[in-house]
């Protein structure tokens, strides 16, 4: 009886009655076939997901299933077919325009901007940091961003003594918000009476949160989520502050060099607490409720909370101390001072632990983890991790994406690699198209980076500086190969043509330089023509046609110069003035020169070869690219969308809605060869897009 049982793939062939309707043929390709004509999408759709079962006959039905009627199918197909090596895959994949079914899938991970506040979880694997572009949770021993809970911006975050619940405040919003720690998900918002508060606070026990202004104190009960009082006391602008852990006593460090004392169930100031020659930076009461520490000017000092006397005082930092943490257990704290150095010291002592050199040049702030094993150092964007015992560095990462917008993007020639330079930073990172994970950064530079490109083969990348100089780097090994020296000042502009031999390079003297790639040699400069002013003939574009025998450049908006060469010999071709040119791109089968700019509102369609206007599309334009196939026009426009134009109708195909651009720096698109990603400037951060299944 088994050998007549049907094989997996085998179709079970019934009696002569029709199948009931919404039924299914199941099994074999005829099946299949059978699925895919059906009018129900749900099973075409599942059907999709057995046809490479059959080999090369499945495979031609997953092809023509990309002209299905429904985009959900179209989708279907597309991300089976999307990594397929096959060369008829490959032709199916170049034909199909899956830049009609774009959708935002993610943004790359990181700040964009300096971090502000922080926090570690009692476990020591959550890392929450706060910055004005908002609050992102990450996982400490990954370095892995989890996700973002904000875009407001915070000043303080603080994390539950379980782990489970944060709490951050917006001193903007005059507001706090309570969050699940685990999901993200935002349980409750505390509105507060209390606008533009100068600090918030939490009590180590969560019961108690205090808001505290010029002139009041608000005082929350974390439990119950409601304002308890509102005390009107005169707080004076505070440079630090501290509760005691049973949310009674609150103490505040004062630019005047004074610490304030008040009890919470009175609004009464209990004491004044003078010894300090500068202002006070940290402020902590012990858990006993006794002692109150306090840094500033170059000591550390202890103070008795009730008497309000000095205790002791801590001396051995040659400069300001900006930053403080207190282990858990009270029996340690470390201090950092603008003198470089972090002082380790006995609590109860004073006296010297360790000292380590801390090599960051801007100020940071302190965390010590639950454990007491690691603390943290968080500068600007770059997380230290210490070994609390031995002084030594044992991990860092950073937390940001580009300190400011990004200037230039490329992807890989399969498009899941991503490659972005800018916000005034000397690297270029890596980031992974698929998850938005930083792969690798690359470190060379000695200056901020304007641009990157990467050859079409994807075994290069290069990249240009304010240090007058272009990397060029292997992509696989991710090492910098060589350097490119001759330029006379910032480097803005680069394009390489489609076999990666040559390359031209454009600076702010207005110095176009083409270089052989094989060889690292200049072969000839070009002058950039000025408008105006003769000082203003920067080269801030660059285009080379697909077939490598033409150059287009430009200069700044405000004084639009546009030129084409003759990439072979140099001779100018021609030249046009006061047209848009802040972007410019060739069309990939290099009759079409498209340019334009925000302020004239409007994107022009030239003859390349003759520099004779076409037609024009509308839109005040932040940014442009092009399909590779050349048959649409990707906008950044400044209805914070980015508008997919059709070349050939000129009608506007769709707009993708999630962007809020950065008007106030110019913003970046690019999109990758096989046309099936689109990357586009936020920001310090990518944001990435294409078919949803992908």
């Amino acid at each position: 009886m088994a050998e007549n049982q049907p094989r997996e793939f085998d179709v079970v062939v019934g009696g002569d009655n029709p199948s009931p309707l919404g039924g299914l043929v199941l099994g074999g390709l005829e099946g299949v076939k059978h699925r895919l004509s059906s009018n129900i999408l749900e099973e075409r759709i599942a059907a999709l997901s057995e046809v490479l079962n059959y080999g090369e006959p499945g495979l031609n039905l997953l092809i023509q299933a990309l002209k299905d009627e429904s985009e959900q199918v179209q989708n279907k197909a597309y991300s089976l077919l999307f990594l397929r090596e096959e060369e008829n895959v490959k032709e199916a994949l170049r034909q199909y325009k899956p830049w009609q079914f774009f959708g935002y899938l993610r943004t790359t991970s990181g700040h964009s901007c300096a971090v502000c506040c922080s926090a570690v979880s009692p476990d020591s694997q959550i890392l929450v940091t706060g910055a004005s572009d908002g609050i992102k949770v990450w996982n400490l021993k990954t370095a892995k961003q989890l996700y973002s809970l904000s875009h407001s911006d915070p000043r303080y975050v603080s994390i539950s003594p379980d782990g489970e619940t944060l709490l951050s405040a917006f001193y903007d919003y005059g507001k706090m918000q309570v969050w699940d720690l685990k999901t993200g998900q935002l349980l409750q918002t505390l509105k507060q009476d209390l606008h533009y508060p100068t600090s918030i606070i939490v009590s180590s026990d969560w019961q108690t949160a205090v808001g505290v202004k010029n002139k009041s104190i608000d005082i929350w009960d974390l439990k119950t989520k409601q304002l308890i009082r509102t005390l009107k006391v005169y707080c004076g602008k505070l440079s630090s502050i501290a509760l005691s852990s049973n949310g009674k006593i609150l103490a505040g460090g004062s630019f005047d060099n004074r610490i304030r004392v008040w009890d919470l169930n009175t609004g009464k100031e209990i004491n004044t607490l003078e010894g300090h020659v500068q202002s006070v930076c940290f402020l902590a009461i012990s858990p006993d409720n006794k002692t109150i520490v306090s840094c500033g000017d170059k000591t550390i000092k202890i103070w008795d909370l009730e008497t309000g006397k000095l205790i002791n005082t801590f001396i051995g930092h040659k400069r300001r101390i900006v930053s403080a943490a207190i282990s858990y257990d009270w029996q340690t704290i470390i201090s950092y001072s603008t003198d470089k150095f972090i002082v380790k010291w006995n609590l109860n002592t004073g006296g010297k632990l360790g000292t380590y050199q801390e090599t960051c040049e801007t100020d940071f702030s302190l965390l010590i983890t639950d454990h007491g094993e690691n603390f943290l150092t968080i500068s600007d964007h770059i997380v230290n991790v210490w070994n609390l015992h031995t002084g030594q560095v044992i991990d860092t990462f950073s937390v940001a994406g580009h300190l400011g917008s990004i200037s230039s993007l490329a992807l890989s020639s399969d498009g899941l690699t991503i490659y972005s330079c800018g916000g005034g930073d000397a690297t270029i990172k890596l980031w992974d198209a698929r998850t938005g994970d930083n792969i690798s950064t690359l470190y060379g530079h000695s200056s901020p980076v304007h641009c990157v490109v990467a050859s079409q083969d994807g075994s290069i990348l290069l990249s240009a500086s304010s240090d007058k100089t272009i990397k060029i780097w292997d992509v696989k090994d991710r090492q910098e190969i060589s350097t490119l020296v001759g330029h006379s000042n910032k480097i803005f502009s680069l394009d390489i043509n489609c076999d990666g031999k040559i390359l031209a390079s454009g600076d702010l003297d207005g110095n176009i330089k083409v270089w052989n790639l094989e060889t690292e040699e200049e072969i000839y400069t070009l002058q950039q023509k000025a408008y105006l002013n003769p000082v203003k003939c920067g080269v801030y574009r660059l285009a080379i046609s697909p077939d490598g025998k033409k150059l287009v450049s430009c200069t700044e908006p405000l004084y639009p110069v546009l030129q084409v060469w003759n990439l072979e010999t140099g001779e100018e071709l021609y030249t046009l003035t006061e047209i848009p040119v802040e972007f410019i791109k060739i069309s990939p089968n290099g009759k079409y020169l498209i340019s334009g700019d925000h302020n004239r509102k409007n994107i022009e369609l030239r003859d390349l070869e003759t520099g004779t206007q076409i037609r024009n599309f509308p839109g005040q334009i932040d940014c442009l690219t092009i399909s590779p196939d050349g048959q649409a026009l990707f906008v950044g426009s400044n209805d914070q969308s980015i508008q997919i134009w059709d070349l050939n109708t000129e009608k506007l195909v769709r707009s993708l809605r999630r962007h809020p651009f950065y008007y106030y720096h110019k913003n970046v698109l690019s999109i990758s060869q096989n046309g099936q990603i689109l990357v586009s400037g936020k920001g310090g951060n990518i944001n990435i897009w294409a078919t949803r299944q992908i």
